[in-house]
């Protein structure tokens, strides 16, 4: 008896190693059955799910029957053993399978069978519910129990059950998250089409122009410009319109990573690489293969890489770090830089032949400043951006829109962005220009030359801001904002009466 419980335990067992290697849920019900069959002698078995939809049990995995014969077994609820197991949810067992007309035999098994096997069906349950059957075929001898063999089925039947409902989890969220994807995608081609680049300026118009005839083309482009004047918007704008668009758009900052780990990340590594490289992993243009590979702030790439980067342009090979083995790579090249590449190449900091190489189209993003035209614009656009992303109706008044575009913006349309959404969130109703940031109302321009004229008030309004964006910072806590302010409780109380600043009450 030990040794029959030792035989259904280590079954158990090797039914749960099976579960837990990462397998699908097919792929893990078949090696199950295998499982039956090397470690209890089950000459035949199947696995039997209910279709919701078509309201019947089909088999999804078999052993020891054609696909045929799996083909031709689909029960309804209550037809035949596996009918009935799945209906009562009970285990059904039948000795006499050349007689019995319970037996429905649609796998055409009988013929095959030598005449003393059990047949043994077991409902798969999931809590209260039913989801499957699993149906099994065996001799067994005089000294194996048939009631043991009972009980150890139904445990195998929970644990498929309990892996059959993780897995409906994991197909759905999948399901789930390739439907986001897709709605995802179609937002990025709406948002980084040609009209996501904004503006009515003749610097932008003439690149949209380019960004429209460099799209059609697998040509290396090189975009320059200052920083946050939208390098990567143009260059995903140039993405998502060619034919490349439904693969990958890999992005990496050249600057924004250690130079010890660039390589690793561009060109991936074997493992044993490097101290710390368990396994294997593949770089970005690897994984961009068939896309794209934006390689922004190139001018910070180390020497040494330029090298390897010139290899990938030219002959569209890469080896890992630690391999030998050369991999081929199908991917467009755009690199951008806020550097200006040609002083770097004089100073011996960036290869020149790779300069030439990335320079095949080079389209230049001007500033903001030099189309302030487009200020209006990209303003109204992000008010309507950020209205609808916070619930308001918030509008910029004339006077206010002068004072924007006579600000300088030298952090580009980035600046721009940040401050409207700043703009948004701390206020309501139309915006005047005193409401504005005070760094923007510092430098207000009139006919050019800076004037002090309105300084007391503009110093003023800073200060009003600055303690209206304490109090909201601290609820409406005087004291604490005070304490941030660096005031006294007194000081505070005497400037919110003067600048008739609203306590608001939580």
């Amino acid at each position: 008896m030990a040794g029959i419980e030792i035989k259904e335990l280590t079954l158990v067992n090797e039914v749960a190693k099976v579960l837990s290697r990462g397998l699908d849920f097919e792929e893990a019900v078949s090696e199950i059955l295998k499982v039956l069959y090397s470690f209890w002698g089950a000459e035949a078995s199947f696995i039997a799910i209910y279709d919701r939809n078509e309201k019947v049990l089909k088999i999804v995995k078999a052993f020891g029957l054609s696909d045929r014969d799996v083909r031709r077994a689909i029960f309804r609820k209550g037809e035949g053993i596996t009918g009935k197991a799945f209906k009562t949810g009970i285990p059904i067992v039948i000795t006499d399978l050349a007689s019995n007309p319970a037996f429905l035999n649609k796998t055409r098994i009988r013929d095959r069978l030598k005449g003393d096997e059990v047949f043994i069906a077991v409902p798969i349950k999931v809590g209260g519910d039913t989801v499957g059957v699993m149906a099994v075929f065996k001799t067994f001898s005089s000294k194996e129990s048939v009631e043991k063999g009972i009980e150890s089925l139904m445990v195998v039947g929970t644990m498929i059950g309990m892996f059959y409902r993780l897995s409906e989890r994991i197909e759905r969220e999948r399901r789930e998250w390739e439907e986001e994807r897709k709605m995802l995608q179609e937002e990025l081609r709406k948002t980084y089409s040609i009209h996501g680049i904004i503006g009515v300026s003749e610097s932008v118009r003439n690149l949209i122009e380019v960004v429209k005839k460099v799209a059609s083309t697998d040509s290396t482009v090189l975009i320059t410009g200052e920083s946050g004047t939208g390098k990567s918007l143009i260059a995903k704008a140039i993405h998502f319109l060619s034919g490349r668009k439904d693969k990958p758009f890999v992005t990496i900052n050249c600057a924004a990573i250690p130079d010890t780990l660039l390589e690793a990340e561009l060109f991936g590594y074997e493992r044993g690489a490097f101290t710390g490289a368990h396994t294997s992993k593949k770089g970005k243009f690897e994984l961009a293969d068939g896309g794209t590979v934006f390689l922004d702030e190139i001018g910070d790439m180390p020497l040494y890489l330029q090298a390897k980067i010139l290899r990938v342009i030219q002959d569209r090979e890469i080896e890992h770090l630690g391999g030998e083995r050369v991999i081929k790579v199908d991917v467009r090249i755009i690199a951008a830089t806020n550097r200006d590449l040609e002083v770097l190449v004089r100073e011996g900091k960036f290869r020149e032949d790779l300069y030439y190489r990335l320079n095949v189209i080079p389209i230049h993003v001007p500033p903001l400043r030099e189309r302030k035209e487009d200020i209006p614009v990209l303003v109204e656009h992000f008010l309507e951006k950020f209205n609808d992303k916070y619930g308001k109706n918030v509008k910029i008044s004339p006077e206010a829109m002068e004072a924007l575009m006579e600000y300088n913006w030298p952090g580009n349309v980035r600046e721009l962005e940040n401050t409207v959404e700043r703009i948004v969130v701390m206020h309501e109703g139309t915006v005047r220009a005193v409401d504005l940031p005070p760094h923007i109302l510092a430098v207000r321009r009139r006919g050019g030359t800076e004037t002090l004229q309105n300084l007391p008030e503009t110093i003023q309004a800073t200060e009003k801001e600055k303690i209206i964006e304490a109090l909201e910072k601290t609820g409406y806590v005087k004291s604490r904002a005070a304490k941030i302010l660096g005031y006294t409780l007194r000081q505070l109380d005497y400037r919110i009466k003067k600048y008739g600043i609203e306590i608001k009450k939580f």
